[in-house]
């Protein structure tokens, strides 16, 4: 099975800002029993961010939390109908972000996985693939080629 779910892609959505779009996506894994509280995952996805931005440049961002408040590894993705600011490492306005919900005990497994979908997303015919998406079944047919 591959680490990404069809029913955690969401295609055109339209973001007000880095931390409501960060809202949003939290309340999202909250109402697919992925997480157990929205406050507290929030708040370590929040954490994570004030470190250092998990923007990675080239209009992508993963932000991530391993934390006990996840119930299980899950990624969800958002493909923004706009770009928002997210402080990201080259200063360029994110389009696609990806959450990453890690329990607590499964570091190694997530470290795979940031590392493939980093990979996947360094070459930018994969980037440009997922921009130029039609609609959330083109983009999970997509990042089911990301190799974990």
């Amino acid at each position: 099975m591959g680490i990404f779910s069809r029913d955690l892609i969401v295609n055109n959505y339209y973001a007000l800002d880095k931390k409501r779009c960060l809202e949003e996506m939290v309340e999202f894994l909250f109402k697919r029993d992925i997480i157990v509280s929205v406050e507290k995952f929030f708040k370590a996805i929040m954490e994570r961010e004030n470190l250092m931005s998990t923007g990675i440049g080239q209009k992508v961002a993963i932000p991530h939390a391993r934390t006990q408040f996840a119930k299980e590894m899950k990624i969800a993705v958002y493909k923004l109908d706009n770009e928002i600011d997210f402080n990201s490492i080259d200063s360029v306005a994110v389009k696609l972000i990806f959450m990453i919900a890690v329990p607590d005990q499964k570091k190694d497994e997530y470290m795979k996985v940031l590392s493939g979908i980093s990979n996947f997303l360094r070459i930018e015919e994969n980037r440009n693939k997922l921009f130029n998406s039609n609609d959330a079944e083109e983009l999970y047919n997509t990042l089911k080629e990301v190799k974990v």
